[in-house]
Order: structure tokens, then sequence, then C-alpha cells
């Protein structure tokens, strides 16, 4: 029991400042997710003393699937540093339990809560950023709108012949109607995102606020030559644009905000904690 509320309270300490530091700066600092990684590890570590080796196995079995997942959210350009690294401090927090049983599956579940939270809080963001530039966003959105035109008439047919083939020959496939304007839901829902995307996320920053992590949304471009292409900086990368701007070279660059994942993270984590243990109790009553 105290290994269980000892980890699970500096866990949610952790957590708790990198939402804040990940709401107040888009940054989740280093030592944070280093401090949780190694807490885990080294609490792990301890109760392995008496309560056995498998209990450090699995912290280091969870931050190994997870430094994996990282790498590629990272590598590919979904995450930036501060959420893969903390990722991993998650990982071996909760663990793959040896030997394999179903609660080795906490750290799926907590990866599947990760993703559907993250998507209701994504949408929830991207909502109040279109209303605080309702009139940046209004004109881009009007403006996608237009430019897929044929688009739309090409899924309201669609969805019409769909909705006839229901009413007439389906009968008793009612149930599924509810399906019929998914595409359209779907496709205006892309719209949507892709102009607050454009329009709400975008923002010129001075060279010397950059962080490690950023988004760079274009190329630097110097003397015709390309400085820089767009992609997620790195410390070499920061140092590159730093030199330039010394050289007077360089003064802002155009870096594309991502939203405040980490808040996802606690979610996930309270949710997994506390949901999946009123699973297991059920379980256990209704198993005997």
């Amino acid at each position: 029991m105290l290994f269980e509320v000892l980890l699970f309270s500096v866990t949610i300490i952790a957590l708790v400042i990198a939402s804040y530091s990940d709401l107040k700066s888009r940054e989740v600092p280093d030592w944070l997710n280093y401090g949780l990684i190694f807490a885990a590890l080294g609490i792990r570590g301890i109760f392995s003393v008496e309560g056995g080796w498998t209990i450090l196995l699995s912290g280091l079995l969870g931050l190994g699937v997870c430094f994996g997942l990282a790498s590629l959210f990272y590598y590919s350009n979904q995450w930036g540093g501060g959420d893969s690294k903390l990722l991993m401090g998650v990982g071996a927090v909760i663990g793959i339990s040896y030997p394999f049983s179903l609660e080795s599956l906490n750290l799926l579940w907590f990866f599947l809560a990760l993703l559907l939270l993250g998507a209701l809080y994504g949408l929830g963001w991207v909502l109040g950023l279109a209303l605080i530039h309702r009139r940046t966003f209004g004109e881009g959105f009007r403006n996608l709108l237009y430019s897929y035109k044929n688009v739309h008439l090409l899924l309201g047919a669609f969805s019409l012949v769909v909705f006839l083939l229901f009413v007439f020959w389906l009968k008793g496939y009612s149930f599924l109607w509810p399906l019929v304007p998914f595409p359209l839901a779907a496709f205006y829902l892309f719209l949507f995102v892709t102009a607050v995307e454009n329009h709400c996320f975008l923002r010129k920053v001075p060279i010397g606020t950059l962080t490690e992590g950023d988004w760079l949304e274009e190329d630097v471009v110097i003397d015709a030559k390309v400085a820089l292409k767009k992609r997620t900086l790195e410390k070499s990368d920061l140092e590159h644009l730093r030199k330039l701007h010394k050289e007077g070279k360089l003064e802002k660059v155009l870096i594309r905000e991502g939203i405040p994942f980490v808040p996802s993270f606690l979610l996930a984590y309270v949710l997994v904690t506390f949901g999946l243990g009123v699973v297991w109790a059920v379980l256990n009553a209704v198993l005997g």
C-alpha cells in the first residue's frame, strides 16, 4: 500500500506542476521530466529490495515501451520533447507488471485514455481559440469552405444516396442511420480544425524566446538559401538560429504553437488510477 501511495503522490505532484508549466509557457522543464523518471525507478528500486526484483523490472519495461512510443511521436513531429519525456516518466510509474496479467495492460489503458481525453480536450481548446480569434478564424473558415465547394456537393450527394438506400431498401438497418451524416460532419470538423491551426496557432516569435521543441512552420531562408528547414527545433537548431540573430540576419521566425497537451496526461492518469481500481474491484466481486 505504501508503495502505491508514494508513487501516486509523486506522480500527481509532477503532473500538476507540468500541466501548469505547459499552460503558462508551452514548455515542461527537463528537470521535472527526468525527476519523475528517476523518482519512479528509485521508488521501485527501494521497494524491490523486499518486494522482489519484478517491481523494478515493471518500471523498466514501462519506460522502454514508452521510450519507443515517445520517439515515434517526437520524430514524426506530433509531439514536442517535453511531452515525449513525460510519457516516458508515466511509463516508469505505471509500468508493465511481470509475470504478465490483466494489470500488465494498465499502461495500454492509460495510453488509450490519453488519446481519447486528449482529443476531447484538444477539441475544446480549438473551440475556445476560434471564439477568441473569431474574426480571423471566420474569414479563414469561409475561404476554406469556398475552396472545397465541389467536395461539399459530392459529400452531400453521397449522404443523400445513402439516406435513400436506408429509407427504401435497407429498412431493417435503421439503427445505422446516425452514420449517414458522418462523412459530412467529419469533413466540416476537418475544415474547422484546419482553419484554427492556420489562423490561430501561427505567430512570429523573436529568436531569443525560442525553446527546444518549438515547431518551426516555414523554412528559414537567408540570402536566397535555406538555412534551416521547417521542423521541431532541437538544441543545435536553436544555437544555429541564435548565431544568425547575432550576425543581424534574422530577428523572428514563424512558429506553430501547439495545444498545451500535458493536462491530458493528468486527466488520463487520474482516470486510469481510480477507474481501473473500480473495474478490478467489480471483477473480483463477480468472479469471487
